[in-house]
């Protein structure tokens, strides 16, 4: 873990979800200003950074490698006294104040910049018309609504294991889809399919699960990603060709809710995730000087 855990307040003026170089950048202009912020981000930051070989264009640093101009970001957070607080956001709701959630606990925020950077899994066929009526991304929240029901996990990440094995104590029938290698420590009452999703299918709610080799009769599916889609997010949240859309500003549909990086699409390059999480930050605090002037 590369920054130490801290206890969350429960109001912000504004939260900046997402550790990348966006979001790295929003919070050092935020810290600049003497704005009252948290920064939500990962137990790695930018692991895309991290593993690319070389960087030719990030002025000043020519022909640096990725994790090198990482670890020169992070350090610069750390002189800043500016900490990574790794806190999972599961769900943003619009304020004012936003309602921002990790499925646990809560906290508020008069404005937000999402710097979530850019998902590679695509949603499945039926994931965002079946949300809610038994697709679901937290299995330990919705758990007991399952109990003596049929469910599929579909697991990115090795955490999602902990929360399969809890379905399994809580009685539900469980099979588990892993989407990563060396999986293990699940509980012996675990069904592991070795295959990959090609639909979730149901009238009004979930029915089954279609894999390449056969189809699964399940009263729900919980999908584990590192990262929960923007557009599964926010709700309400307007976007375009898969990606958040913003203007000139990188303001959102939603007031007091900003977006800065890859996820506002391409160019995917460094110095446009950079320059965006910082006038992301300026145009923020901008917005939240306003709404002081009208209070």
């Amino acid at each position: 873990m590369e920054q130490k855990k801290v206890e969350l307040e429960k109001h912000y003026e504004l939260a900046i979800v997402g550790c990348g170089p966006a979001g790295m950048a929003a919070a050092i202009n935020a810290k600049i200003r003497n704005r009252h912020f948290v920064l939500l981000g990962q137990e790695f930051c930018s692991p895309k950074l991290a593993k690319a070989e070389r960087v030719d264009n990030f002025i000043g640093f020519p022909e640096i490698k990725g994790e090198e101009l990482r670890q020169r970001f992070l350090a610069h957070l750390k002189q800043m006294q500016i900490e990574i607080i790794p806190w999972k956001v599961a769900s943003i709701y619009p304020g004012p104040p936003f309602m921002l959630s990790n499925n646990v606990d809560f906290i508020q925020a008069d404005a937000v910049i999402l710097a979530t950077g850019v998902s590679a899994q695509r949603l499945f066929q039926g994931e965002a018309e079946l949300l809610g009526k038994g697709v679901g991304y937290c299995a330990t929240c919705d758990g007991p609504l399952y109990k003596d029901k049929t469910v599929a996990i579909i697991a990115y990440e090795k955490e999602a294991e902990d929360e399969a094995n809890y379905m399994a104590d809580i009685g539900a029938e469980v099979y588990y889809i892993p989407y990563y290698k060396d999986w293990g420590k699940l509980d012996s009452r675990i069904k592991v399919k070795q295959d990959r999703v090609r639909s979730i299918n149901g009238a009004d709610r979930v029915e089954e699960l279609v894999l390449t080799k056969e189809t699964l009769k399940v009263d729900g599916v919980f999908i584990l990603r590192e990262n929960i889609p923007a557009e599964q997010l926010v709700p309400g949240l307007e976007m375009e060709n898969g990606v958040i859309k913003v203007n000139h500003n990188l303001e959102t549909n939603i007031p007091g809710l900003f977006a800065a990086g890859d996820c506002t699409g391409q160019p995917y390059q460094l110095l446009k995730a950079t320059g965006e999480g910082a006038t992301a930050a300026l145009i923020a605090i901008k917005y939240l000087d306003g709404i002081k002037n009208n209070a």
